[in-house]
C-alpha cells in the first residue's frame, strides 16, 4: 500500500482543523469586543444600595444623640422609633435631633398591635401622633408598635388618620420591601430581617444579635450580605449601639468601609411590590422570650465608648447668608475616599487642568465635619444623587456634584472657562 496515500488525507486534517482553532482565537482577541469589564463597571455603579437607619429609643438619650451625631457626620438618613413618653419627657433634645437628617417614627410601645381592633388601634395610634406632635411641632409620618407588628387595622388606622407610612416586621430577609396595599392609601415598611437560623425573625438589629448571644461579628456578617439588596434598613437599639464600645466599632466599620446611598424616608418607601392586602405576606414572630434571651454580657458589662457626643456637641448647623460661590472661593473642592471608578476618574480628570484643587480624603479627622459644612450651604447636589449619596462630592462655584460622569466633567470645563 501507497503510505503517501493515508499520511497526505491526514496532514490534510491536522492543517484545517489547526487552521479553525488560529481562526477562533483571532476572531476572539482581536474582532469581538471586549464588554466585561466595562459591563462590570456599570453594574457596580448601577448596582449601589440604598439604606436608612431605624434607630429605637426609650431608655436614655446618650447612644441616640452619639450615634445620630456619627449618622449625621457621614451624611446618613434615618427615623428614630420612640413612644410619645419619652418624646415627651426629652422634648428639647429630641426636637434638636430633628436637625440632623432624622424625624421620629411614632411608635405605640405598649403592645403589638396584631390582633388589636380598629378602634383600638385608631384611638392609640392617634395619641401617639398628637403627643409627638405637641412636642415637636412636625408632623408624624410613620407609625409602629411594639416589635414593628403591623397588621389590616393598622393600615386602615394609618389611612383614616393622614399618615403615608406605616412599619411591619420583615418578609424578604436582608432586604427591605414597600408593600403598597390596594385598598389603603397608605405604604408598609417591611423591615430587614436576620436570614441566619441562629438569629431567625429577628430584624437586622444589634439587639437581635446582642440578646440571643451574638457579637458584633456575628452581625458584621449579615450586614456584609446585605449590600447585594436594592435596599435595606439597618436597626440600632442606641443604647446598645450608639454606647457601647464594640457594638459602635461595628457601626463605623460599616459605615466607614462601604458605598451605600443613604437616603430619606421618602427615598426609602418608593413602592417595590401593589397587592390587595391579603395578598402581602405577614411575620407575626416576636422571638424574644426568656428561653432565648440569653446575651453573653449584660449591658452594664459591655465597655461604654469614651466622651460620646452630647447634645450640646453637636455639629453646629451653619446659617451663613453666604453665596455656594463664596464659600468655596476660585477653587474646586473635592471629598473621595481615593477608591472606586469614579473617585479615580475624577482623581485623573483634575490632573489634567490648569485650576486650583482641594481634597479631602475620607481618612482626615476633619472629613466629615468640612464636608457637613457645605452640605449645609449647597443643600442638594447634581450627578448620580441630589442627596450627596455618591463619592467623589465636588464642589465649584455654585454647583455640587455627588458621583463623575462625562458630563459633570463637562459642566466644571464649562464653569472653568466662564
Amino acid at each position: 500500500m501507497d503510505k503517501s496515500k493515508i499520511i497526505i488525507p491526514i496532514l490534510i486534517i491536522i492543517t484545517a482543523v489547526s487552521l479553525g482553532f488560529i481562526e477562533y482565537y483571532l476572531v476572539r482577541e482581536y474582532c469581538c469586543p471586549k464588554t466585561e469589564q466595562e459591563t462590570s463597571e456599570e453594574d457596580t455603579e448601577e448596582n449601589i444600595p440604598k439604606g436608612m437607619m431605624i434607630l429605637i429609643e426609650y431608655q436614655n438619650m446618650d447612644g441616640l444623640i452619639n450615634m445620630v451625631n456619627e449618622m449625621y457626620e457621614r451624611g446618613i438618613h434615618g427615623v428614630i422609633y420612640s413612644g410619645s413618653e419619652f418624646v415627651q419627657e426629652n422634648c428639647e433634645d429630641m426636637k434638636k435631633l430633628l436637625d440632623y437628617n432624622v424625624e421620629i417614627m411614632g411608635a405605640y410601645t405598649n403592645d403589638p398591635l396584631w390582633g388589636m381592633s380598629y378602634e383600638d388601634q385608631y384611638e392609640a395610634l392617634k395619641k401617639t401622633k398628637e403627643d409627638i406632635e405637641a412636642c415637636t411641632g412636625q408632623p408624624v409620618r410613620i407609625l409602629s408598635s411594639k416589635y414593628q407588628a403591623s397588621d389590616e387595622n393598622t393600615a386602615k388606622a394609618a389611612d383614616a388618620l393622614g399618615i403615608p407610612y406605616i412599619v411591619a416586621r420583615g418578609t424578604t430577609e436582608t432586604e427591605a420591601t414597600v408593600y403598597q396595599p390596594e385598598e389603603y392609601n397608605v405604604k408598609i415598611l417591611s423591615v430587614s430581617n436576620i436570614p441566619s437560623i441562629r438569629f431567625k425573625y429577628g430584624s437586622l438589629c444589634d439587639y437581635s444579635y446582642w440578646v440571643r448571644g451574638g457579637s458584633p461579628d456575628d452581625m458584621m456578617v449579615e450586614l456584609n450580605d446585605a449590600l447585594d439588596n436594592n435596599k435595606f434598613t439597618l436597626l440600632s437599639h442606641t443604647r446598645i449601639g450608639g454606647i457601647k464600645e464594640r457594638w459602635l466599632d461595628m457601626w463605623l466599620n460599616f459605615f466607614n468601609n462601604n458605598e451605600i446611598e443613604w437616603v430619606s424616608l421618602d427615598e426609602i418607601m418608593t413602592v417595590d411590590v401593589t397587592l390587595p392586602f391579603w395578598q402581602i405576606p405577614q411575620n407575626h414572630n416576636a422571638p424574644y422570650t426568656p428561653d432565648t434571651e440569653k446575651p453573653i454580657l449584660e449591658l452594664e458589662e459591655e465597655s461604654n465608648v469614651d466622651n460620646p457626643c452630647s447634645i450640646d456637641e453637636l455639629p453646629y448647623i451653619s446659617t451663613s447668608e453666604d453665596t455656594n460661590s463664596d464659600y468655596v472661593g476660585n477653587k474646586i473642592v473635592m471629598f473621595h475616599n481615593g477608591k472606586g471608578s469614579m473617585c479615580l476618574e475624577a482623581l485623573e480628570f483634575l490632573d489634567t487642568i490648569d485650576y486650583t484643587i482641594e481634597e479631602h480624603l475620607d481618612s482626615e479627622s476633619n472629613f466629615y465635619e468640612e464636608l457637613n459644612a457645605l452640605k449645609e450651604v449647597y443643600e442638594e447636589s447634581e450627578g448620580y444623587s441630589a442627596t450627596f449619596g455618591y463619592y467623589p462630592i465636588i464642589f465649584i462655584q455654585d454647583k455640587a456634584y455627588s458621583g463623575f460622569t462625562d458630563e459633570i466633567e463637562a459642566e466644571i470645563l464649562k464653569l472653568i472657562e466662564e
